[in-house]
């Protein structure tokens, strides 16, 4: 059985050259097309295909209005983005909402009808060069900015396994010397593991730290 497709974009020209291509392949079959974003979401409804392939910037509906709702609504049909824009909030807002994939119109027709089939079968992440690394940058600054905020949140996260004992001994009132014995390093290295923590603090002084660690409940009564 044949993956059934609806076409949707605004440009007569770019559906009938797509169309043309994707009827080349014995396992594609167009079934329906839309000029503006009521009539895809209307196609897609009446229709049930396996896929559509969605333009992003049509009257009436965004591409983005339409894959929301389908997403939401047609669960089983999957949305793929075929846009000849690269605007991050298109690509984030189509992908976060459920999309299969979001490919830009220079990608050769090959690539496209891959795609469709990827989607098709249930697959995501059907993404142009460009978009991929877009998204993937998107992320990594994402995660990196969590990262950063459990740090503040758990301050403890940043010390090393030595620099968390140094700190435990500092918190009990020992000095540099004490605490060079009790760890068996030099007191050279237990200054430098003092010096460490203040600066991954942000605290100045000895006492500043025992306070904080108290605070913090690394050592009670």
């Amino acid at each position: 059985m044949p993956i059934r497709l609806v076409l949707a974009d605004d440009h007569p020209a770019v559906r009938a050259g797509l169309r043309a291509h994707l009827e080349r392949e014995s396992d594609l079959e167009v079934v329906a097309e839309a000029s503006d974003g009521k009539e895809a979401l209307a196609m897609a409804r009446t229709h049930k295909p396996d896929v559509i392939v969605l333009d992003m910037e049509m009257p009436e509906l965004t591409g983005l209005d339409v894959a929301e709702m389908l997403t939401q609504d047609e669960p089983d049909i999957a949305v793929l983005v075929l846009s000849a824009f690269e605007d991050e909030s298109y690509i984030f807002g189509v992908l976060d909402v459920g999309a299969a994939g979001y490919l830009s119109k220079q990608e050769p027709l090959g690539s496209i009808a891959e795609a469709i089939r990827g989607a098709a079968a249930g697959d995501v992440g059907w993404l142009s060069r460009r978009i991929g690394a877009l998204y993937i940058n998107r992320h990594r600054e994402g995660r990196a900015r969590a990262s950063r905020q459990a740090e503040a949140a758990d301050p403890f996260s940043t010390l090393s396994a030595r620099e968390s004992e140094v700190l435990l001994l500092v918190a009990e009132g020992d000095d540099n010397t004490t605490l060079a014995d009790k760890l068996f390093i030099s007191e050279s290295t237990a200054k430098k593991h003092v010096h460490a923590l203040y600066e991954k603090t942000g605290l100045k002084t000895r006492a500043q730290l025992v306070a904080w660690s108290w605070r913090a409940g690394l050592v009670t009564p």
